[in-house]
């Protein structure tokens, strides 16, 4: 028996010297050893991004917005490009319907004045293409009634709401909302006679009868002011 208390004895302290061993030799790898340095993250820096009509000029991101949508059932043709500081730049397509003569067109307002496209003619129209059911068209109409405001004076400016919906809708419409543009009721065939899709529909027309603004919703309103007035700046 003692010798067996012996011999398990001698075999602990072997074990014993082992694992001091071990615990020694991590102990001192772990203050011997260098902390690892943070990696170094490369930071490149951020290129801008600018948006460009198709002739070249540089737009706000919302004039990019209208753009884009002027004709949203049509396929995207909108091009990117990264320039070599990192530029981001976006080349917009161009409007088909800006710079073409504006179809010929009479209507009769609801107060019984008929005008024609050819009486009209020297003139800056305004159009605006909506119906009572058109959320958006709804949205938009304060800020149309804004534009009146500024430029209405002027007898070189007119400005004319059209929709496809009845007098009578129209007439109970006006009665509880406030829209500024003269308006045209039943104005169907018009409304076709400019082959847009979609409502609303914003439009601008210059003296010479050519269009010169062709967009649905609007978000730079700074823009649509400032093709009316230079418009109304031509001679």
């Amino acid at each position: 028996m003692a010798k067996r208390i012996k011999d398990l004895t001698a075999r602990s302290l072997s074990i014993f010297a082992v694992l001091t061993l071990i615990f020694a030799t991590q102990a001192c790898s772990q203050v011997s050893a260098p902390k690892p340095e943070p990696a170094k993250i490369s930071r490149q820096p951020m290129g801008k991004t600018i948006f460009r009509d198709s002739d070249g000029n540089e737009v706000s991101n919302n004039e990019f917005v209208d753009i884009r949508m002027a004709n949203f059932h049509v396929k995207d043709a909108t091009k990117m490009a990264v320039l070599e500081d990192g530029t981001v730049e976006f080349r917009l397509q161009k409007v088909p319907q800006e710079g073409t003569i504006a179809p010929e067109f009479s209507v009769t307002t609801m107060d019984g004045r008929t005008f024609s496209a050819a009486e009209l003619k020297g003139k800056v129209l305004v159009l605006n293409f909506w119906f009572i059911g058109c959320p958006g068209c709804l949205e938009e109409m304060p800020k149309l009634n804004a534009a009146v405001q500024k430029f209405g004076s002027s007898e070189n400016v007119m400005f004319i709401a059209l929709t496809f919906d009845s007098k009578s809708k129209l007439k109970s419409f006006l009665a509880r909302e406030k829209f500024d543009y003269e308006m045209v009721a039943d104005a169907q065939t018009t409304l076709d006679d400019f082959g847009f899709s979609g409502y609303p529909k914003n439009i601008v027309i210059g003296k010479d009868g050519r269009i010169v603004y062709w967009r649905s919703t609007i978000r730079a309103w700074e823009k649509f002011d400032s093709v009316i007035q230079a418009e109304l700046n031509k001679n």
